[in-house]
């Protein structure tokens, strides 16, 4: 699923650029009957496609990040790193799905002992659960804290009606099982809230 919204957003900046080239291509097509380079154009157009390179550079860095997190089972990492990266890789799905995915942090970092691909794989469940539950758009909220020897990561966001949060708890068993974590969840005012405590060590 990663894999598919990185695909699509780097075709979506390459695309972007072509279309920048074919501006300045006409420019100089222009340039060549004669008409004097609009050097206003010209700047534009080279921020834009560097804006795009750096979307582009951004966004394979942070594909790279969530690859590569598959090679140590076990590893020290930054908690909070991590979750901001797979929160920026989930924006494009929340789009589709007609929200956003706001990410709160306390503190900058966390540092933790464990298996970054699997912690990956329960952020990216979590707010892959909340995308299907969704009554409204409103956005998906997403923090981090240090809890004495645990961090706590919450995920919460409006709910569809009823009480979805036994049938999320069985979804994300498997993937709170591999962490070593555990999973709270609750239904209040029709914003459902999931809150994983992770071992740091």
């Amino acid at each position: 699923m990663i894999g598919a919204d990185v695909s699509h957003e780097v075709r979506n900046v390459l695309s972007v650029i072509g279309e920048y080239a074919g501006l300045l291509d006409d420019l100089v097509g222009l340039a060549d009957k004669g008409r004097p380079l609009d050097h206003a154009k010209l700047r534009n157009l080279s921020t834009n496609i560097a804006k795009q390179v750096r979307r582009g550079t951004e966004t394979m860095e942070r594909f790279s990040r969530f690859a590569h997190a598959a090679d140590e089972p076990l590893a020290s990492f930054d908690l909070v790193a991590l979750v901001e990266n797979m929160v920026a890789l989930v924006q494009r799905r929340a789009a589709l799905a007609g929200c956003r995915v706001q990410a709160e942090f306390s503190p900058p970092a966390i540092p933790v002992r464990g298996d970054p691909f699997a912690l990956q794989h329960l952020v990216f469940s979590a707010i892959q659960a909340m995308l299907e539950s969704l009554e409204k758009e409103e956005p998906i909220r997403v923090k981090v804290a240090r809890r004495g020897p645990e961090a706590v990561l919450c995920v919460s966001g409006p709910a569809a009606g009823g009480e979805p949060s036994g049938r999320i708890s069985e979804q994300l068993s498997a993937a709170v099982d591999k962490c070593r974590a555990s999973l709270e969840t609750s239904l209040a005012d029709g914003v459902l809230s999931l809150v994983f405590t992770i071992p740091i060590q």
